[in-house]
């Protein structure tokens, strides 16, 4: 795989509000593959002519005074230092080598944002404070925290985990809201007791209070046994209250009373239970929208909305995406046996998208680049563009063709590499285009693989 370098954005600001980010994407030895427009603005020098270059030869020629990139090659650690441009721009910029499984450079992920030459030296120095702080934070063997954004809640969640302060996540779907509540458990002095989920969202309205708060024996019917609820479950450790903004009114009056007294009752029950947990909510809603609408509680929301952790979206935590594909890519090479290399052009493509679906998209992304890397079909790029010259398709792979299901299996799954091609790879574009669902395409595309792999 090639190694990347971004310089990128200004680690004293917020992802949010990043300013340009100039690119470099290189390989092991310091040769520039990708580069951007704002890039060689910076450097007044067209972009074809970085894009010829290496590292060392831009230094050489004085359009840096230093290369952080080739530090970071060299010694496999984060390197930040303030580095200045011929052309006045003076940028405190971070690289941040990738290594693969045995220890060689994968990727190295440099990252500014243009910041003023005259900056003073008593703000210059305040900034390199705050990124060697940030630097300290170690990121979880199960989250990737390269971007401060990460890093920053990273630092809360550790500062927060040995409190029982209730906690809002909130963060668009598949940003890893349930990975950070999960963080705060394994750094809580509650570590010891149950973690339990209950997805606000995944049980029927005339259930909810059957199974948020348990029923005694005999409530369906006289020969019926009794069981706990979700919240008695999580006694001595954490209930995560997964998209909470689905929770029915009437049970959030409910769970407030077990929130304001430590205390429940089973359906069907006369006595008061006691209750020792830590709540932890999230939602992907603007709670205080519902709030306003009359759709969530105002009370409760005062109650759970004690320390708010906000999770910002993939496409503004370009570090974070560099971290996930080289996680997701070594994953998948493990599970399906490969030795995918992810090409310079692909991995500019992943940068470019937005991600709506986040973190969860970007897996399912990079599982699907690997599971159809490499096919052993016969003209593998040649897909069909022709329903009607399905008879060439058939002459030229008939010996993988056993069945009707095994020539419908390998048809579809070509057809549907044909459109995710047209969509630029865009998963929810082509399941759209389809009228299938996203885990339709994956699902048809790895049954393709093992019918193919069978006759290999």
């Amino acid at each position: 795989m090639t190694n990347t370098e971004f310089l990128g954005k200004s680690h004293g600001q917020n992802d949010q509000n990043e300013s340009p980010s100039t690119l470099f994407v290189t390989d092991r030895y310091g040769n520039i593959l990708i580069s951007n427009e704002f890039t060689a603005i910076t450097l007044g020098i067209p972009l074809e002519e970085i894009l010829r270059s290496n590292v060392m030869d831009l230094v050489s020629a004085g359009y840096y005074d230093y290369s952080i990139t080739m530090e970071a090659i060299k010694t496999k650690k984060r390197v930040t230092k303030k580095i200045n441009t011929n052309r006045g721009f003076s940028i405190l910029s971070t690289s941040i080598p990738i290594l693969e499984p045995d220890g060689e450079i994968q990727l190295v992920v440099t990252t500014s944002n243009k910041s003023s030459f005259e900056e003073s030296k008593r703000e210059t120095q305040e900034s390199e404070v705050l990124i060697k702080e940030f630097d300290k934070t170690v990121s979880p063997p199960d989250i990737v925290a390269e971007s401060i954004a990460m890093k920053q809640i990273i630092k809360v969640c550790d500062q927060i985990a040995p409190f029982d302060s209730k906690i809002l996540i909130t963060g668009e779907s598949g940003t890893g809201k349930e990975v950070i509540a999960n963080y705060i458990y394994q750094k809580s002095n509650r570590s010891n007791g149950p973690f339990v989920t209950l997805n606000c969202a995944a049980i029927p309205n005339s259930l909810f209070e059957y199974e948020m708060f348990g029923y005694e024996d005999g409530v369906y019917d006289r020969n019926s046994k009794g069981k706990i609820g979700l919240i008695e479950t999580a006694h001595q450790g954490i209930l995560f209250l997964d998209e909470l903004s689905e929770m029915p009114l009437d049970m959030q009056t409910k769970l407030l009373r077990v929130i304001e007294t430590n205390e429940l009752r089973r359906v069907g029950g006369i006595e008061n239970i006691k209750v020792d947990c830590r709540f932890i909510a999230a939602t992907n809603c603007d709670l205080w929208k519902l709030v306003k609408q009359g759709k969530f509680r105002q009370d409760l929301f005062y109650r759970i909305n004690v320390i708010p952790i906000h999770i910002p979206p993939l496409r503004d935590r370009k570090l974070d995406i560099v971290g996930l594909v080289s996680r997701f890519i070594d994953e998948f090479n493990q599970k399906y046996n490969k030795q995918f290399l992810l090409s310079a052009e692909e991995f500019q493509h992943i940068l470019s998208l937005s991600w709506p679906g986040n973190v969860r998209e970007l897996r399912n992304y990079v599982e699907r680049l690997i599971v159809i890397n490499n096919l052993p079909i016969k003209n593998m790029n040649e897909i069909v563009s022709d329903w009607f010259a399905l008879d060439h398709f058939i002459n030229n792979n008939q010996t993988q063709f056993h069945s009707l299901k095994d020539f419908t299996t390998i048809t579809e799954g070509r057809y549907i590499e044909k459109v995710l091609d047209s969509c630029q790879g865009n998963i929810s574009e082509a399941a759209q285009k389809l009228d299938i669902h996203r885990s339709v395409i994956y699902r048809k595309l790895k049954k393709m693989e093992e019918i193919l792999k069978d006759e290999h």
